[in-house]
């Protein structure tokens, strides 16, 4: 199942990148045009159909999740409905770690207006400037407040589609609580090492490679991953100088990022572990 899921996020991640680059943009990079061609025969069934191509994508990426909700209920002990519904919480919870992704990335990276993946980064985070703005939020606070939009969105829907498993998860003090501990623990894994790389440890491995190599610096792609990388290891290269010639801030990083994301986990379940005792799956007081 791990496989599968591996495989169908990897397909959703170039659906979602397809809808945030310009046609125009893939004749000049090479790197979207790869992605225009990878994912143009998923459009052959509702190209004639939808001439939008946002609403074409979402209808491509909905079918997606359906096939791989049918490839799950061939498992023993799971309904088709119970399929599609795991389905859609793995969407989610791709959706939710890659908005985090470009919500750090924004924050910290450095990337000035007209880079490409500048470009990408502030047409992703446009729905979420759009909704702030219409609950009044200023755009000084954007940062502060999509943190929470992010979060909180995340842990209804795994609550509201958890229900559909389970009737005992819908709202409860318990399921609202785990599912917001478990955003944390997903946001703190993009910077895991052990046993598998999260997203930002990968960051600094490939720039650590790249380093090696006399990549060209102008390159879109040696760009974006030192503008991702470079925040996270300056204040390391405060700390511990290059020795030798040799930089040891990006190993000294990672294992940082583990021990102190092992930690935080560890803090995470214990303190929810805690909370679901002094509040033992109660529902909340607009269920009763």
């Amino acid at each position: 199942m791990d496989f599968v899921r591996s495989i169908i996020d990897m397909i959703i991640v170039l659906l979602f990148l397809r809808m945030l680059i310009r046609p125009s943009e893939s004749y000049y990079n090479p790197i979207y045009h790869l992605i225009y061609r990878i994912t143009d025969p998923l459009f052959s069934p509702v190209r004639f159909l939808i001439r939008n191509n946002n609403m074409a994508t979402l209808c491509v990426i909905s079918a997606i999740v359906v096939i791989r909700g049918l490839i799950y209920a061939l498992f023993p002990s799971m309904s088709v409905s119970i399929g599609i519904t795991v389905s859609c919480l793995h969407l989610f919870q791709f959706l939710f770690t890659a908005y985090f992704v470009i919500w750090l990335v924004s924050l910290f990276g450095q990337f000035r207006f007209g880079m490409p993946l500048f470009n990408v980064m502030e047409r992703a985070l446009n729905p979420l400037r759009w909704l702030l703005s219409r609950l009044g939020v200023s755009r000084r606070r954007f940062h502060f407040f999509a943190f929470f939009l992010l979060w909180i969105g995340y842990a209804l829907l795994v609550v509201l589609f958890g229900s559909q498993i389970s009737a005992k998860i819908f709202w409860s003090y318990s399921a609202l609580l785990s599912a917001l501990m478990e955003g944390l623990m997903l946001i703190i894994a993009l910077f895991a090492f052990f046993p598998f790389p999260g997203f930002f440890s990968w960051m600094i491995i490939i720039s650590a490679l790249l380093s090696f190599v006399s990549s060209d610096p102008s390159n879109p792609f040696v760009q974006a991953i030192n503008g991702i990388s470079e925040p996270l290891l300056r204040p390391f290269r405060r700390l511990i100088p290059p020795l030798g010639g040799l930089d040891f801030s990006p190993l000294v990083a990672l294992f940082f990022f583990h021990f102190a994301g092992q930690g935080a986990q560890l803090l995470l379940q214990k303190g929810l572990f805690l909370l679901l005792n002094a509040y033992p799956v109660l529902s909340l007081p607009w269920r009763s």
